[in-house]
């Protein structure tokens, strides 16, 4: 990655390259929604928000230098990036059945079976039902945000704008890829295709708060590729060229997210492959792609 150090003085430089990946994503979800219109009830109402928002980051980010905005501004039009991949991806939840009115759980299944002879999503849990193991892979797993926020908070309070923009670029370019696929391909996972793991398991701490949090929080149709494994696997191969302290603490966390994602009947095996080839392309092209931007 490229990364220099910069002071995190005055407004960032108009647009930057986050600003065109979400402008992008919002444009082409905008097209795909024009054209499968029928299929989503009020879609007026997403187009009409995506033209606003469109327009609002543009505007936002050329204004940038004919205005004294106040620093609270400043901390908005850098973080707000970072925001909309829980936006983008909450919105999932009415477009997942845009293209296709079906899911393609049986696809997968035929290639997990495949390449694992079964079902790593059930077996995994079944032989190794450890309440320690399983405690601590929940905890990684309902961690991800805090993954997400981590190493670009760390960036951003050492005052290294550069490094904080190419990584928030890298986590935003990978989630919006994801969250396109999953328009393509509407998978909603073993959890809700199998039964929940059950027994001592259940009785954890963060077993229970996990579930919580999806019953609460989750789009369904969105575990192919597994968007946490992409973005959580981007930042850890980022991570040693920023910030290494910060490659340390992550990396027991989000190895164990990966792990987690299935083991918890969160994703099948081939979702967490898929998500994590994603992420090897992603870094090894977004340095190039991060340079056309700017």
């Amino acid at each position: 990655m490229i990364s220099r150090t910069e002071p995190l003085s005055g407004m960032s430089p108009p647009p930057l390259p986050a600003d065109w990946m979400i402008v992008f994503y919002l444009g082409v979800t905008g097209l795909l929604i024009a054209i499968f219109h029928k299929n989503l009830p009020r879609w007026y109402f997403h187009l009409v928000a995506r033209a606003a928002c469109i327009g609002g980051i543009l505007w936002l980010s050329f204004s940038s230098n004919s205005f004294s905005w106040p620093p609270l501004f400043q901390v908005l039009r850098d973080w707000y990036p970072i925001v909309t991949i829980l936006i983008f991806y909450r919105e999932l939840t009415f477009l997942t059945q845009l293209i296709f009115q079906e899911y393609l759980d049986d696809k997968v299944l035929q290639w997990e079976g495949r390449l694992f002879r079964g079902q790593p999503s059930i077996y995994l849990s079944n032989s190794f039902p450890y309440p320690a193991l399983s405690e601590f892979l929940h905890f990684c797993y309902v961690s991800y945000y805090g993954i997400v926020v981590f190493l670009v908070a760390v960036l951003y309070l050492q005052g290294r704008r550069e490094a904080f923009q190419e990584v928030v670029f890298v986590e935003v370019f990978t989630s919006n890829l994801c969250f396109l696929w999953h328009l393509f391909m509407p998978v909603t996972g073993p959890r809700y295709q199998f039964e929940k793991i059950k027994g001592p398991l259940a009785r954890g701490f963060f077993y229970k708060l996990t579930h919580l949090v999806l019953s609460r929080g989750s789009s369904k149709g969105t575990a192919f590729p597994s968007s946490h494994v992409a973005v959580t696997l981007v930042i850890l191969l980022s991570a040693p060229y920023y910030d290494l302290i910060s490659f340390i603490l992550l990396g027991p966390i989000g190895v164990g997210l990966i792990f987690g994602t299935v083991y918890g009947r969160f994703h099948y095996a081939v979702d967490a492959l898929a998500g994590a080839a994603l992420a090897c392309i992603i870094f090894l092209i977004a340095p190039t792609v991060y340079r056309w931007l700017l």
